[in-house]
């Protein structure tokens, strides 16, 4: 999508479309129509308003109404787009209504203009409103084609025209078009990833990936892929033994940006869970609750996305990007309940259950990072279907033994528009997650809080490092697809990470 900024009245540009804003009323029955609304209105001697009314538009987010302007303007249709309540509306009502609009009209529209709200009508800064807006027109926009045969891209909007009053905004808007360009980027490629089937998504294929980013900026990306026999050397017992059921090789991949500058001691470590597909191994899964298994790498797909624009982020600290690739299959090597591994830290791990295989390929990962000296490590994981029992598909549960990094962590997300609550590491609940014969056993002894137990597995391999842990089995992947997504994986996570660092 191409992005023009220009000072043209908003009637005198041409383009399939001109979007205008409202918000609805409180009363349910009216709305209240934003500064381009009004200006529109008054061109067409009312005709935008006694639409609205005869068809009873009410502004609630995401609703739309289409008036045809009979040749007054030089754009042939006007959009009325609600966003909702403005004494209930936050910023990302704005990126979601204007994705909801970008999916609507995919097969309908090539081009759009608009004035973005200003300041004083929705309380942001400029360089964010322009930054949400054209989130909202890429992430809306996105769709995975690549297995169609007909992949037909006429009617996606691609090209938008911003509209801007004031020469002193024009700065502003452009930082957030591109500050918006880089997150989508990263996002729609972690999307990608999600999606590609598991016949091509491999570890080699996400090891192959991360080698490409880092031939990219040589200079400030580092990389490193271990496979088995380096694992085994070690001492990845517990990934190499999730691993051991399929013929695929494992990859253990190792990112790390290295700032210009930094007179920083800190140390980020972001880990993802990498199981490219997961069929449950020998505790096999049903059918219905395989068929999206290839979702279960999300965690690496937000690592290796991340990485592929950290560069342009420029944080002034290192930070590694970890991840434990592999299938978790069924086969004569599989491992198998009872069995007993060793992870990298020196824990034993009784596997009881081979479909709780994510936390045990990450207790390497996490052993890992805290052996690279990492300062702070967040972890992301489609780690518990009770998270989403807990929260649904829509909100991560988020688990810390660190104050500050939590509220950091909730503070990006709320600016990327990623929902999260945060969920107790009750420690009366680390006896759930006792062994007879092993340090710990991989799942705990009773079938409540499994959200709060696993993350209590994960606990015991990052030490006293401060550290979160994201579990994402919701938001990583929607069913029915939601304002700026559809169904399949939504890239949740990448925005957040963006914003902390």
């Amino acid at each position: 999508m191409t992005f023009e900024i220009t000072s043209n009245p908003l009637d005198k540009i041409s383009s399939d479309a001109v979007l205008v804003f409202v918000f609805a009323g409180e009363d349910k029955k009216s709305f209240k129509p934003l500064a381009g609304f009004k200006y529109l209105d008054k061109i067409l001697l009312g005709l935008l308003s006694k639409t609205a009314e005869l068809e009873k538009f009410s502004g609630k987010r995401g609703e739309n109404l289409l008036v045809y302007s009979s040749g007054k303007t030089l754009s042939p249709r006007v959009i009325i787009l609600g966003l909702g309540k403005k004494s209930e509306f936050v910023g990302d009502d704005l990126r979601r209504a204007v994705g909801s609009f970008s999916r609507s009209m995919k097969k309908k529209l090539d081009s759009v203009s608009l004035t973005l709200p200003t300041n004083d009508e929705i309380s942001e800064e400029t360089i964010v409103i322009a930054q949400l807006v054209t989130e909202g027109l890429l992430l809306g926009g996105y769709d995975f084609s690549k297995y169609k045969s007909k992949d037909d891209k006429k009617g996606r909007v691609l090209e938008a025209v911003i509209i801007s009053a004031k020469d002193d905004d024009r700065k502003e808007i452009i930082g957030g078009v591109e500050r918006a360009r880089l997150y989508s980027q990263a996002t729609i490629l972690a999307r990608d990833l999600v999606n590609e089937q598991s016949a091509v998504a491999t570890p080699s294929y996400l090891a192959d990936l991360a080698l490409s980013i880092a031939k990219k900026d040589p200079g400030r990306i580092k990389v490193k892929i271990l496979n088995r026999e380096d694992a085994e050397k070690q001492g990845m017992e517990a990934f190499l033994g999730v691993a051991r059921g399929s013929d695929t090789p494992p990859k253990f991949i190792r990112l790390e940006y290295i700032p210009e500058k930094s007179n920083k001691k800190e140390k980020l470590a972001i880990v993802g869970k990498g199981i490219t597909f997961d069929s449950g191994g020998i505790n096999v899964k049903s059918g219905d609750h395989m068929s999206d298994m290839k979702m279960d790498m999300s965690g690496a797909a937000i690592v290796l996305s991340v990485f592929s624009v950290i560069s342009k982020i420029k944080p002034d600290f290192p930070v590694l990007g970890l991840i434990a690739a592999t299938p978790n299959l069924i086969s004569g090597k599989s491992i198998v309940p009872g069995d007993v591994v060793r992870a990298m830290n020196g824990k034993t791990i009784e596997v009881l259950n081979t479909d709780a295989e994510g936390r045990v390929t990450m207790a390497d990962s996490l052993s890992y990072a805290v052996k690279e000296k990492a300062t702070k490590i967040i972890d992301f994981a489609t780690l518990t279907g009770a998270c989403m029992v807990a929260l649904g598909e829509e909100i991560a549960g988020l688990f810390s033994n660190n104050r500050e990094l939590a509220d950091q962590i909730k503070k990006a997300a709320l600016g990327a528009g990623e929902n999260i609550w945060e969920l107790p590491l009750e420690k009366n609940y680390k006896e759930l997650n006792k062994s007879s014969v092993a340090d710990i056993a991989n799942i705990p002894n009773m079938r409540y809080g499994g959200a709060i137990t696993a993350a209590l597995f994960l606990q015991e391999f990052v030490g006293n490092t401060p550290w979160a842990h994201l579990d994402i089995a919701g938001p990583a992947f929607l069913t029915k697809g939601s304002d700026i997504s559809e169904k399949g994986g939504t890239g949740y996570g990448v925005r957040t990470v963006l914003n902390l660092l």
